[in-house]
């Protein structure tokens, strides 16, 4: 598969970063000047909570759609402000409707335009191998296992059934809101142990099903 070396670069990227923000919170000087920064977001969000919750929504929306950027380096002040449950259920909020609008893209807008958010040779890839008659338990997989921005505007492409895909990214997208606060929650805490073992366990376990879907589809 010719978008792997893509995958394996963001998957390596991602657990340099892990590594890199386990460093930080274990130390005491550089976590505490990141603790004031999440201090003064989360009192920005006090002066507007509405405002600052549908931003949060729309920024999380956003993260579902690009893959050069994430709503998880916002967790921690979105705890603070929210809660656990409530950054869990805003984060999913946002996923879901960063999903829809990447499928919308992919149906109604088509390849031209849904190709300024993914490079076109891998949607062209994935759109040989997906078609609108996938079964559910492959969309599912894929989903688990591939970038959250791909699949949306793929299936989006060859025409799937929203409402089940629709299904298959509200579920698929609960572990990763769960790793992400859990991550917001080792972060706040200190706990520099706790953080590169979420980290750690969410890179190797994308690896994993990564892996699993390049076998079933060569």
């Amino acid at each position: 598969m010719t978008d792997s070396p893509l995958h394996l670069r963001r998957l390596a990227a991602l657990a340099v970063l892990v590594a890199a923000a386990g460093l930080v919170v274990a130390s005491d000087t550089l976590h505490g000047r990141l603790a004031d920064a999440v201090a003064w977001g989360e009192a920005l969000i006090a002066r507007a909570p509405a405002a600052g919750m549908a931003a949060f929504v729309v920024l999380s929306a956003l993260s579902a759609m690009f893959a050069f950027f994430s709503s998880g380096l916002l967790s921690p002040v979105a705890i603070s402000a929210w809660g656990t449950l409530g950054t869990l259920g805003l984060l999913w909020l946002g996923w879901l409707l960063g999903g829809a609008v990447t499928y919308a893209v992919g149906r109604f807008l088509g390849r031209s335009a849904a190709a300024l958010f993914v490079d076109d040779a891998t949607l062209a890839l994935w759109e040989a191998r997906v078609t609108s008659r996938a079964h559910v338990s492959h969309v599912l997989l894929f989903q688990l296992a591939m970038p959250s921005e791909i699949l949306g505007y793929v299936l989006g492409l060859v025409r799937y059934s929203f409402g089940t895909y629709m299904a298959v990214l509200a579920v698929s997208e609960i572990p990763y809101a769960l790793a992400v606060v859990y991550l917001g929650e080792s972060f706040l805490a200190g706990n520099a142990a706790t953080f590169v073992l979420i980290g750690t366990a969410v890179v190797a376990t994308t690896a994993a099903l990564y892996y699993v879907v390049r076998r079933r589809l060569t």
